[in-house]
């Protein structure tokens, strides 16, 4: 087919202009060159023997770029080094194994007249835009346990032995995962950021249990051991009881999704997640520990970042930065520690709530 020449004309005054107002650079033969923290990368009608440009990132957007290794399609920000601290938008296409793309294009855009408006106009839009995801994240597990509870409850309908009281504890179930959406989307929105968080009192391996609870089908479905230890401890802390066993689920689910990753990779062992929790005075300390894929070390801060997630398909980036979120939230903290193909541990520290029932602090049960 031949194009007519003032279309033609009219694709390369196009291109032309984004090129000269976006930034824009069609580029092949990728390549990611950690070592030395830079991409490299040829013109579009580079020749043989021509040499390959590069330009420097900045060296925690390296890791975010090595863990996309393998992927055929990826569009990502980066921070370089050139000239000063700038962002380059990297479209990446053709994977041909590992950090190495055949073609790309690269928007390198020039800082707008008015940066400082662009910039809060930006933050407002990456704020609502996280907002979104994160609601569409967090209401995932209620309507994975309403889905699985009603299904029980047409099973059920259609056995003549079912009594009435497990047709209540099922739609008791579903009420209760309603109510929980409801204050996930009461939480996400901003609509509670007044309330004292002080005034709550959630038990630690209560929250954990409830957890359990609600990944149970999953659980069962991928052959995963969940085991937990108080240590003869029982513990409160200053968080809503939705917002503790949101943190959980969030670690369980990953520590079962890296379980699955190791079996994928030929492991055939036994998945196994442990809860355990420890106490000191002025501080409890719970631990979430796994035997899946792990991660490697320098992916362990990174973890917590918004959308950086090593889940090529399914993962939104949004779990762990939620868990820190309402961790620090209660003016606690939470770590990461990688263990490459033996699993990863979990640790959460916070202080023990002031105040209200006895459990209060870390006791003897």
């Amino acid at each position: 087919m031949t194009v007519p020449a003032d279309e033609a004309t009219a694709d390369r005054g196009l291109l032309e202009a984004l090129r000269r107002h976006v930034g824009l650079k069609v580029v092949s033969d990728v390549r990611l060159d950690a070592a030395a923290t830079r991409i490299l990368f040829r013109s579009e009608n580079a020749g043989a023997d021509e040499q390959p440009q590069a330009v420097r990132i900045h060296p925690e957007d390296i890791l975010r770029l090595a863990a996309l290794a393998g992927r055929s399609e990826v569009v990502t920000d980066l921070r370089t080094q050139e000239n000063g601290m700038g962002t380059l938008t990297l479209i990446l296409r053709d994977n041909r194994g590992g950090t190495h793309w055949g073609s790309a294009v690269l928007i390198d855009a020039p800082a707008p007249r008015h940066e400082h408006q662009a910039l809060a106009e930006r933050a407002r839009m990456a704020d609502l835009g996280e907002r979104a995801l994160t609601l569409a994240h967090e209401l995932r597990q209620p309507l994975f346990t309403i889905s699985m509870a009603n299904e029980s409850l047409r099973l059920m309908l259609d056995r003549p032995d079912t009594t009435r009281s497990r047709l209540q504890t099922t739609a008791s179930r579903i009420a209760e995962q309603v109510l929980r959406a409801q204050a996930i989307i009461k939480r996400t929105l901003g609509q509670a950021a007044d309330e004292k968080i002080v005034a709550r009192h959630t038990d630690v391996m209560e929250a954990a249990a409830s957890a359990v609870e609600f990944l149970e089908a999953l659980f069962e479905r991928a052959d995963i051991v969940v085991e937990r230890d108080a240590a003869g401890l029982s513990a409160c802390v200053a968080l809503g009881r939705v917002e503790l066993e949101q943190v959980f689920v969030n670690l369980l689910r990953n520590a079962a999704d890296s379980i699955q990753s190791r079996r994928v990779a030929g492991w055939d062992g036994e998945g196994r997640i442990a809860i355990t929790l420890e106490g000191k005075p002025g501080q409890i300390r719970c631990v979430v520990t796994d035997n899946g894929a792990g991660l490697s070390a320098d992916l362990e801060r990174l973890a917590f970042e918004p959308f950086f997630t090593t889940k090529a398909q399914d993962g939104t980036g949004l779990g762990l930065h939620i868990c820190r979120q309402i961790v620090e939230k209660a003016r606690g903290s939470i770590r990461l520690i990688a263990n490459p193909g033996h699993g990863a541990r979990v640790e959460i520290s916070l202080s023990p709530a002031s105040g209200g029932r006895a459990t209060s602090d870390v006791v003897a049960a």
